[in-house]
């Protein structure tokens, strides 16, 4: 129950008053009478006077105080919660990082403070958290007394928060007429005004200097490394920045590459280009402490070219040539006949030697001739990927045996052909004559071999990307019969994750370096804060918005006050009717 007018309780003054009429009563002086047969009311006379007696309460002093507390009761307006309309709270707590700014006393822990106070006060008949990143996740069950390690789950590790979709979620899941609470470190885009929602910001506008972005990456026999460190406020701001690289493992020394002081203007942004020797390890970056941490320090893992092991086994030199070619292109390949992963070959009777070896066979079908197309190509397949064959000459068979997959077709004539086989192999058959073909005079040539050459490397087990940023996805292919694999994250929590079809997908939810166990194979990812909207403090505030006891809120209350209006009258009625018996059995 709660009250609207709670000051009426200073009538409760008049309980006092009341009781020092029965408690002081006057005592006449004894007079000694002949006789009393002339007296009609023989009863000594207590209506009131200034001698002080035990207090008595005869049944009249209860009905008056009864009357007393019900009136002021129904003055302070009492309401209850409404029995299907129970009022609910969903708290919305913004996920970003930016929440993490401040030294000691940053905005999470602000907010958290106000949260669980505001749980507290046992006001509601069940709570429910949402958290608020790039989407909206639950925090366990609805409950009246909340699970206060539910909040430790409440991080602060998203790249971004889209508060509008969560609200809108927290709305669905409320039921009827639910009241919101959104904690963030931002003002809200307009006036919170139907009194469901309230805003609670609890930022502090700050000067701040950021990694914005990093990139690692080998083209060439160095690796090139890209950082970009940016000023995020309307003032010059000094900074120290240091670079070094350590070998791969725990406890290794880092060895200082670059120790430097950047002077940077406002909202400039400085853009530092390095090379790194072969083989160099880990790197890491660190400018000095400002006001949000999480920003200040970048770790780059060392990239590894993928070479995929290749083996050429043709009769024909001209099409090993044009294989030859175009493979020296990609410079991700490496010739060898030990344990290939890819084999290119004309010979219609050869087989793989692995169960992990592909195979892309040619046929040069003796009746064939040259098609000009329109050709079909399916552009869903990783093979397809940057075709254009607008113009193309395509010398093939007049006839060709169905396949499973067909990549490219003229008219009914497939061309390029492909075979799923068990264990994730692949079988690609193309239909080509060179001397009726341009096709290997074209872009399109080495287009097709890069894509193979990358669809395989894809395909082998490895990290499609060591380097990722915050909230990205980590993509793993793991060897055959490989199924469980435990992932550590940067902050000691260990998970078992199952991967289907040899891959296995996880949100880099945490900065730091990623830990990965599958099998024998041991790899590592790297996930980095870099998102200058919201290393960007300068449009952070504290404040509240929104009230719950608008007009637009009062349908969950409904007002008792009534009910103890009737009680008083009621209870009046009863001391009229006790009142005026007794004055009639006096007046007889």
């Amino acid at each position: 129950m709660t009250f609207a007018f709670p000051f009426a309780f200073v009538a409760l003054l008049a309980v006092p008053a009341l009781v020092a009429i029965y408690w002081l009563r006057s005592r006449h002086k004894r007079q000694p009478v002949s006789t009393l047969m002339l007296w009609m009311d023989q009863r000594e006379a207590r209506e009131g006077g200034l001698l002080i007696h035990r207090l008595q309460t005869p049944l009249l002093f209860f009905l008056e105080l009864l009357t007393i507390l019900l009136l002021i009761l129904a003055a302070a307006r009492p309401a209850v919660t409404a029995g299907d309309s129970a009022r609910s709270l969903t708290v919305v707590l913004d996920d970003s990082f930016s929440m993490l700014a401040g030294s000691g006393d940053s905005s999470r822990s602000r907010a958290l403070t106000a949260v669980e106070k505001e749980i507290d006060g046992g006001r509601y008949s069940s709570v429910r958290l949402i958290v608020a990143g790039e989407t909206p996740q639950i925090l366990g069950e609805a409950a009246r007394d909340l699970d206060r390690d539910l909040l430790k789950e409440w991080r602060c590790q998203s790249p971004s928060a889209d508060l509008a979709e969560a609200i809108s979620f927290a709305f669905a899941l409320g039921g009827n007429r639910p009241r919101v609470l959104v904690a963030t470190d931002q003002p809200p885009p307009e006036e919170p005004t139907d009194g469901r929602l309230e805003w609670w910001a609890f930022g502090t506008a700050s000067h701040n200097v950021a990694f914005v972005n990093a990139t690692r990456s080998a083209r060439d026999p160095q690796e090139r490394c890209l950082l970009e460190v940016a000023n995020l406020s309307l003032s010059p701001i000094k900074t120290g920045l240091v670079i070094g690289v350590a070998a791969a493992g725990e406890g290794s020394e880092s060895k200082e590459l670059q120790r430097s002081v950047l002077v940077l203007g406002p909202n400039e942004t400085r853009r530092i280009l390095l090379k790194l020797e072969p083989g160099a390890g880990i790197l890491r970056a660190r400018l000095d402490d400002d006001a949000l941490a999480i920003d200040n320090q970048i770790v780059l893992l060392p990239v590894t070219r993928r070479q995929v092991r290749v083996e050429l086994r043709f009769q024909s030199e001209v099409l090993k040539s044009l294989v030859d070619k175009a493979l020296l292109a990609t410079g991700s390949v490496a010739l060898t006949s030990a344990n290939p992963e890819l084999i290119f070959t004309d010979q219609s009777e050869a087989e793989a030697d692995s169960t992990d070896a592909w195979l892309m066979r040619f046929v040069a079908d003796g009746d064939a001739e040259s098609y000009l197309g329109p050709f079909v190509v399916d552009r869903a397949h990783p093979l397809a990927e940057g075709l254009l064959l607008d113009g193309v000459v395509w010398g093939a068979g007049k006839t060709t045996p169905p396949a499973n997959t067909p990549i490219i077709t003229t008219g009914n004539i497939p061309l390029l052909t492909d075979v799923a086989r068990p264990h994730g192999r692949h079988e690609l058959r193309m239909h080509l004559r060179p001397d009726l073909s341009t096709l290997q005079d074209t872009p399109n040539w080495p287009i097709l071999i890069w894509n193979l050459i990358d669809w395989r490397a894809s395909n082998a087990p490895g990290l499609k990307e060591t380097n990722l940023r915050l909230g990205s996805d980590a993509n793993l292919t793991v060897g055959a019969g490989t199924h469980a694999v435990e992932v550590r994250s940067p902050d000691d929590r260990s998970h078992e994750l199952t991967a289907r079809d040899r891959t296995l997908t996880f949100k880099a939810d945490s900065v730091g370096v990623y830990e990965i166990h599958a099998a024998t194979e041991r790899y590592a990812v790297a996930s980095n804060a870099l998102r200058q909207e919201e290393s960007d403090l300068g449009r952070c505030a504290s404040g509240r918005w929104g009230d719950w006891q608008s007009s637009g809120f009062q349908a969950e209350e409904r007002s008792v006050g009534w009910i103890f209006l009737m009680l008083a009258l009621i209870t009046l009625g009863v001391h009229l009717a006790l009142t005026s018996s007794g004055a009639s059995v006096r007046a007889k």
